[in-house]
């Protein structure tokens, strides 16, 4: 989440003076690159979606089979030759490869739908789960959101564990003479302009409630860090200290939010109070630079980087700790490592880093050890963890790029080029039976 290390050197802070200025060259590769990565290739159960019944059903059907498929958790199978009315025929669907059969109806009420599911285990032939759900109407702000975190219902009754649809992704997009953040929903729709400043914004970080999105706007010339309420547009200033406010991430509950920030001629990590004031220092640099922090889910650690080295790496500590270092580094070697971004679901790190003269993605354990790589062609770069822990998102030549971690699949999210600094929201909605 926060803003990427090289990404901010190419994106606006030339001559900020922060320790990006030294880009390494192709010979500079990260030692990680003998590593290779491990996909999951067994065989994902079946999964089957029946016709809705009722008015609106068939458009709530499409949403939920489509975020289905985006978890990358299953097979889906077509239900063909079936009518809503049917009854369900578990031991037909289950010889036809469907280990999970999914039901639906719609049905009108005040102000809105009420959807009603039941998740069958076609393979013990019995219901896994079932509930009945508000979704605004049709035409709502609301609908596909709703719609989205239903089909997270569908997952977490299959699997035990959460998804991830019902959420967005904040990112950079480059305009003329300008840059601007926007906001997607995790299915590639809703797209939505965030910022209008005419100037450059950067580092989009969301607020755990998902209601606040903090970043770094140069609109009054300085960087300095902005807080935007999301549903009334309004703005406040988090910090307007004289040097850079840059790459700001909340911690879990909300009242912290770490950044990077001009010290003594030093680009150092400090923390302020969610509603501002409060600095501390957390990094003491001594001649180096410290930036894009990002925060454990218990709120007892952040990872960062800094060029302590020599050249930029990935750091651990505790708050008015000492710093460890984490990503893969041999004494005499050079290495090149940034943005990383700390797992909503555990201590796994993802950044990217430097092989073969391209900007790769990884991941690594908080508490250190070899490395994973996860993409080895193109170039790619800002990774951000989904709030089911599994899947990314990351910036890449040809658009916002999703890479489930587990299967090794990729969809693209937004086609094109000129984006970057992706951040993924946690879950915006939960739906309770």
């Amino acid at each position: 989440m926060i803003s990427r290390f090289r990404s901010l050197f190419s994106l606006a802070l030339c001559g900020a003076g922060v320790l990006m200025a030294a880009a390494p060259a192709a010979a500079q590769d990260s030692v990680v690159v003998q590593l290779r990565t491990t996909y999951e290739t067994s065989r994902q159960p079946g999964f089957v979606v029946l016709p809705f019944g009722g008015t609106g059903g068939e458009a709530l059907r499409t949403i939920v089979q489509r975020d289905l498929t985006f978890s990358d958790r299953f097979e889906i199978r077509e239900a063909t030759g079936v009518r809503a009315a049917d009854s369900v025929n578990l031991a037909l669907w289950s010889e036809r490869g469907a280990d999970w059969v999914l039901r639906g109806s719609v049905a009108p009420r005040a102000g809105g739908l009420t959807l009603t599911m039941t998740l069958y285990d076609a393979v013990y032939g019995q219901p896994k789960g079932t509930g009945s759900f508000p979704i605004p109407a049709a035409d709502a702000r609301g609908f596909r959101m709703a719609a989205h975190a239903a089909a997270d219902q569908v997952v977490r009754w299959a699997t035990g564990e959460p998804g991830m649809a019902a959420s967005r992704i904040a990112f950079v997009t480059q305009g003329r003479g300008s840059k601007e953040i926007y906001a997607v929903d995790s299915d590639g729709e809703n797209l939505t302009r965030i910022t209008s400043d005419g100037s450059i914004a950067l580092s989009p970080a969301w607020a755990p409630d998902g209601g606040r999105l903090a970043y770094t706007s140069f609109r009054g010339g300085a960087p300095m860090l902005y807080e935007r309420n999301l549903s009334t547009g309004a703005d406040r200033v988090l910090s307007d200290r004289a040097g850079i406010n840059i790459t700001p991430s909340y911690s879990p509950d909300g009242r912290t939010v770490a950044f990077a920030t001009t010290v003594s001629g030093n680009t150092e990590i400090a923390t302020i109070s969610g509603a501002g004031g409060g600095l501390q220092q957390q990094t003491r640099g001594r001649g180096y630079d410290n930036l894009s922090p990002t925060w454990a889910p218990d709120g007892g650690r952040f990872a960062f980087v800094s060029d302590r080295l020599g050249e930029p790496q990935i750091y651990v500590m505790e708050p008015g700790g000492q710093p460890r270092l984490i990503s893969d580094y041999a004494y005499g070697q050079r290495g090149y490592s940034t943005s990383p971004d700390w797992s909503p679901a555990g201590p796994v790190i993802a950044y990217h880093t430097r092989v073969n003269g391209r900007m790769q993605i990884a991941a690594v354990s908080a508490d250190g050890g070899r490395p994973r790589m996860l993409t080895t062609s193109g170039s790619n770069e800002d990774p951000s963890w989904a709030p089911d822990g599994r899947h990314l998102v990351y910036a890449a030549g040809n658009g916002l790029i999703i890479l489930d971690t587990a299967t090794g699949k990729t969809r693209t999210l937004v086609p094109g080029g000129g984006f970057g600094l992706p951040d993924w929201s946690p879950a915006l909605q939960r739906l309770s039976r």
